[in-house]
């Protein structure tokens, strides 16, 4: 057990970076609480109530946590900081500016690696609230989750709802733009109507994860924005990629929730209380209560351009997945191929779904993977010093969710390798993982993995 002393000279031996660590850490919780008590972001959502956890770059903070696990302490501080409970590193638990569990309890977390290191106390904590909403949905709201396994199935090669798509999305950003109220209303009574037909044109599942999504990630996003003080959104360039449809959600959510705070304040409260299921619902409804005129629309010659650069843009969707597979065989390094016993397919325990990709033959991981079964279980998780891509081989229809039949990592520096009786270890910068009633074996730059069947005894 990691003892207050340990913790404490483990902070000390830290140096110079960590001494600037835990005062990082304090100004965004400090700036989370100036924020939530200048605006109200939703109804009933009290986000200092929330524990956050904060990896700064060389320690973990705890912020408010009811029941700290083990190898957290107490931190008592010159600067006045009160109840902050401190980890020696990055906590397992903190994978990403997301929510999860920590000592049984749901937490927002903040990593401050990559683009996250370099902004402003402001702003992260702007992203530490849209976190924290997350826990506040999981409770109030559990319903409001797309099903990612759908995502991956979602018929991105669709020249025609790709072509709707974009007009929907034109609208909505002229609509988020507009100066005067009536235009807005305009333009989102005109979006909403590209938006039914498109959704008239597709499974329902594929409609019902956009719109849950909107639910669960826009609105974190459009509480993110609110506590920015902005009031409109920027749309990318060209819209979207024609594969990135929960990207997409994150903005035309957020766009919808802050073109609601123009059309219909307090418009929160049919949400929460369930007399409208959806933004786009409650958008539709909105504009067209305050009567728009047909006079705002989307010239021909606009739309031939959306149908012109959507028809393209699908034709190289199938050519993309190849070209992105060959990418992923050609990486330098090392490689490490895990395959399962016949029968017993990794399951999965985890994965970002804003960073897998759909190549020919399975999925292509480019930030975190979590895998496992009752033989062991590995985990990839991209970061500081490593750089990870996984790409797995799905065993059913589906190809993730019905488990996994061969997962390969690439682009690895060599991997450290052990076998201890039945059970074989591995790791690399990001990667580790174990399994019983294994072999391996190494052909050139490539570490096999394999399990084997269990026996039974007769």
């Amino acid at each position: 057990m990691r003892s207050t002393l340990f913790l404490l000279a483990a902070l000390m031996l830290s140096g110079a970076a960590s001494a600037q660590d835990l005062p990082r850490a304090s100004a965004i919780d400090r700036e989370m609480a100036r924020i939530a008590g200048e605006r109200s972001l939703w109804p009933g959502f009290e986000p200092m109530s929330i524990p956050l956890a904060v990896f700064a770059g060389q320690n973990t903070y705890l912020f408010r946590h009811p029941a700290p696990p083990e190898g957290f302490a107490p931190v008592a501080t010159a600067q006045g900081i009160q109840g902050v409970q401190a980890f020696a590193g990055r906590h397992p638990a903190i994978v990403a500016n997301t929510s999860t569990e920590i000592g049984g309890t749901l937490t927002a977390t903040l990593l401050l690696e990559g683009p996250s290191a370099a902004m402003t106390p402001v702003d992260l904590a702007a992203v530490a609230l849209h976190e924290a909403f997350h826990v506040f949905q999981h409770g109030r709201h559990p319903k409001w989750a797309g099903n990612e396994g759908d995502m991956l199935l979602y018929p991105v090669d669709d020249a025609r709802l790709l072509g709707l798509r974009r007009r929907e999305s034109e609208e909505i950003r002229r609509a988020s733009g507009a100066s005067d109220t009536k235009d807005a209303a305009c333009w989102a009574f005109q979006a909403m109507g590209h938006r039914r037909e498109r959704f008239g044109a597709m499974e329902a599942k594929f409609s019902a994860y956009e719109r849950m999504t909107e639910l669960n990630e826009g609105l974190a996003a459009y509480v993110q924005q609110t506590a920015s003080g902005k009031t409109s959104i920027d749309f990318p360039d060209g819209e979207f990629p024609a594969a990135q449809i929960r990207q997409r959600a994150y903005v035309v959510g957020s766009a919808m929730a802050l073109v609601l705070d123009r059309l219909q304040p307090g418009w929160q409260a049919a949400l929460e209380s369930g007399s409208v299921a959806y933004l786009d619902e409650a958008l539709e409804a909105a504009a067209k209560g305050l009567g728009p005129s047909a006079s705002c629309s989307l010239t021909p010659d606009e739309v031939a351009a959306l149908d012109s650069t959507a028809r393209q843009d699908t034709a190289v969707v199938a050519a993309g997945r190849t070209e992105r597979r060959k990418a992923f065989e050609d990486r330098s390094g090392w490689r490490v191929v895990i395959v399962p016993a016949e029968g017993r397919p990794l399951m999965l325990k985890g994965f970002d779904p804003l960073n897998v990709l759909r190549v020919e033959g399975g999925l292509v991981h480019t930030r975190m993977l979590k895998l496992g079964n009752d033989d062991g279980e590995l985990e990839g998780i991209d970061g500081d010093g490593a750089d990870i891509e996984a790409f797995t081989e799905g065993v059913g229809a589906h190809p993730l969710f019905e488990g996994v039949k061969r997962v390969v990592f690439s682009g690895l520096p060599r991997p450290d390798v052990r076998k201890d009786g039945r059970e074989v270890t591995f790791r690399a910068p990001g990667l580790e993982g174990h399994f019983k009633d294994a072999t391996y074996s190494v052909e050139g730059f490539e570490l096999i993995v394999k399990v084997a069947a269990p026996t039974t005894n007769p």
